[in-house]
C-alpha cells in the first residue's frame, strides 16, 4: 500500500527495520523467520519484506564467548590444545552459524 506512516507514527520503513533488528536480538529461530517472511510476498508486504531481505546478507555475529564454547563442548578439549592460531572474531555470520579461521595444532593433537 502507499500508507508512509506507521502505527507508532514513524515511517513504515523505521518500524520494519525495528521489526528486523528485534528479530536479529532474539536469535537464530527468529532470524530464519524474518527470513522466510522475507520471501513471502502473500502475508508481508512489500517494504517490509525489502528490510526482512537484509537478514539474508547481513547477519550480526552473536558472542564470541558463546561461539567458543560451542566449539570447545564440540572438540572435547580446551581450544588452546586443539588449534595452533583461531581468529578471536568470525569471518563470516550466518543465521545459524559463523564462522572462524583456525590452524589446527601440528602434532595431530
Amino acid at each position: 500500500s502507499g500508507d508512509t506512516s506507521g502505527a507508532g507514527g514513524g515511517s513504515i520503513r523505521d518500524e520494519a527495520a525495528y521489526l528486523r533488528g528485534i528479530l536479529a536480538d532474539l536469535g537464530p529461530t527468529f532470524v530464519k523467520l524474518g527470513q522466510n517472511l522475507g520471501n513471502r510476498p502473500d502475508l508481508v508486504r512489500a517494504d517490509y519484506m525489502d528490510e526482512l531481505c537484509l537478514l539474508q546478507d547481513r547477519v550480526p555475529p552473536f558472542d564470541n564467548g558463546v561461539a567458543m564454547a560451542a566449539i570447545r563442548a564440540s572438540v572435547g578439549a580446551p581450544l588452546e590444545d586443539v588449534f595452533e592460531r583461531l581468529s578471536p572474531e568470525p569471518v563470516a555470520a550466518a543465521s545459524l552459524g559463523q564462522v572462524y579461521k583456525g590452524t589446527l595444532r601440528a602434532d595431530g593433537s
